[in-house]
């Protein structure tokens, strides 16, 4: 489902993307990596469960998953062996994990006069690790992982801190995610939100937690933030 076609708001010149579900098309890899390490732990997963705690924070997502405090041995081990295992898939799929458009569209939106930064539930290493190993790193101004504030999404720490290394003021930026934290985020941090629907959450989802509108493509959040006034015009 889309909606309006601009970002709202007469001046966005700094772009907040999520990673996971956003940027690069993981949502697949991270259900079926924790699917096989909750198995080999003795689990029985359900995937339903898995895919929709995808964007949530690592630690998180396996200790409520195995039942146990996130501190607990279980997770830590869970976690190490994540790591390896998607990181080895991250290696093998490259560039080819990112969702069409994503290439063309961080350009145009740099050739536009557009600061862009990543605001994800990833800890920062591993968030570096992605775009690197995807060969989009230099494309991006800022960077924060969950381990980059002391209060992760949906609170507005993360979209805050981007901004600022940005040199952007909060309504200066628009928030980019598939997730409802990413949603939330943006709102409380003041700033307009673009939510897209091919990630993990539904359009109509998107919308009740408060995105200024939704779209199917990343080639159509191009054209919402291009179609902003840019600073100065």
């Amino acid at each position: 489902m889309a909606g309006t076609t601009a970002a709202p708001g007469p001046v966005r010149r700094g772009v907040i993307f999520d990673l996971d579900g956003t940027v690069a098309d993981t949502a697949p890899a991270i259900t079926a990596v924790t699917a096989e390490i909750l198995t080999g732990m003795g689990r029985s997963p359900v995937e339903s469960e898995i895919r929709a705690r995808v964007g949530r924070p690592l630690d998180q997502n396996f200790a409520e998953l195995l039942g146990v405090p996130p501190g607990h041995e279980d997770v830590t081990a869970a976690m190490d062996h994540y790591r390896r295992l998607f990181g080895a898939h991250v290696r093998s799929r490259g560039r080819g994990l990112l969702f069409p458009g994503v290439v063309s569209g961080l350009l145009q939106l740099r050739e536009g006069g557009r600061k862009l930064g990543i605001a994800t539930s990833k800890v920062h290493a591993a968030a570096v690790r992605t775009v690197e190993l995807t060969e989009i790193r230099d494309q991006f101004h800022a960077i924060a992982g969950h381990d980059s504030v002391p209060r992760g999404k949906p609170h507005p720490d993360m979209a805050w801190k981007v901004a600022k290394d940005l040199g952007l003021a909060p309504r200066e930026c628009v928030v980019v995610g598939d997730g409802i934290g990413d949603i939330e985020m943006g709102v409380a941090a003041g700033m307009a939100t673009i939510g897209v629907s091919y990630g993990v959450a539904g359009a109509a989802d998107l919308l009740a937690a408060g995105a200024d509108t939704v779209v199917d493509s990343f080639d159509a959040v191009v054209t919402a933030v291009l179609s902003s006034v840019p600073a100065g015009a």
